[in-house]
């Protein structure tokens, strides 16, 4: 697809694609509803879109690649894993990308993860270098905490992308401000946490097995990796109050959920996820408000105790964090 130059522009609303894979976190999913969806976030403005070919192999990329191209105002960022790997690699990596994607650049071309120090250079340079030729328009980094942004102060990066919601607020103290500090956008994912906010589950023990990996879950559970002692009871009294306030306020619980989050001076872009045409309606519909800011200070303290029990930790999902902050 050709492909305009114009700078990469960060709408309120971006939609992530992992879903779109299909895989034991998700379940199967349809190519052909996932393809309606994609149309029905550009018909609503939403016009940037994030994937990864970690998503199912590539399966993610490809969906997106597939149902955009025809759609020549769309932004595309991708991102990839670039811990030991060679420039050659890297560069080959790019190229899958942009083949899967049926582009000709990648409008935004992040790393997935912090690496070591000379692989995160190694990787940057690897995509300036890629830049200087067309292939991508601009550059961002995911999951970099303050230790790691040190290592991008002489690059061109374009965003962080980051974990953020009102059950994960780690990043609220020192990681968004220096990235804004740099000069960066943030934009953040799994704003329902996996769809614990949004309002389905009323009790922890009822959210699905496969999607109890982040450390707000017992390492007991079946799909927990993490290492850490989990956080249930602070979780479920969080969930309580939360529920609670949706009802006094009455609001649905999504619709809380999303505008906590765009109330954060710091947010510029909320990534959100959908299944279905009319799970995207509802979240497009949910921003079309504000929040009071007696309310929001009802969230923030019935996410204290949850806040605290993260001990400054912004890696939901290991307790070795992946995300250098200290």
């Amino acid at each position: 697809m050709k492909h305009k130059k114009d700078s990469l522009f960060f709408p309120p609303l971006a939609l992530g694609t992992w879903t779109f894979a299909g895989d034991k976190i998700w379940s199967d999913s349809d190519d052909k509803e996932s393809i309606r969806v994609i149309h029905a976030a550009m018909d609503e403005g939403i016009t940037l879109f994030d994937t990864s070919p970690n998503y199912g192999g590539g399966r993610s990329e490809q969906i997106l690649g597939k149902a955009l191209q025809d759609r020549s105002l769309a932004a595309v960022a991708t991102k990839i894993k670039v811990d030991g790997k060679t420039t050659k690699e890297i560069t080959l990596a790019v190229e899958q990308s942009l083949h899967n994607l049926k582009r000709e650049a990648i409008d935004l071309m992040q790393i997935h993860w912090p690496a070591a120090t000379e692989d995160t250079a190694k990787a940057l340079d690897c995509f300036i270098n890629l830049k200087n030729q067309g292939k991508i328009l601009d550059i961002g980094v995911c999951n970099f905490g303050t230790y790691d942004l040190k290592e991008t102060e002489n690059y061109p990066i374009k965003s962080n992308q980051l974990p953020y919601n009102l059950f994960w607020r780690v990043i609220e103290d020192k990681i968004a401000p220096s990235s804004k500090e740099q000069g960066m956008k943030v934009w953040v994912y799994s704003p329902f946490q996996q769809g614990l906010l949004s309002g389905k589950y009323k009790n922890i023990s009822n959210f699905p097995e496969g999607r109890m990996r982040t450390r707000h879950f017992s390492p007991d559970r079946e799909a927990a990796c993490h290492g850490d002692g989990g956080m249930e009871r602070e979780t479920q009294e969080a969930l309580t109050g939360f529920l609670n306030i949706a009802e006094e306020v009455n609001i649905s619980p999504l619709e809380l959920g999303l505008r906590y989050i765009s109330s954060r001076s710091f947010v510029d872009t909320i990534l959100v996820g959908a299944r279905t045409v009319e799970q995207l309606k509802e979240i497009r519909k949910s921003l079309k408000g504000s929040l009071d800011n007696d309310v929001i200070n009802s969230l923030n303290r019935c996410s204290e105790k949850l806040l605290a029990a993260a001990k400054g930790n912004p890696d939901m999902y290991q307790k070795i964090s992946r995300i250098r902050y200290k």
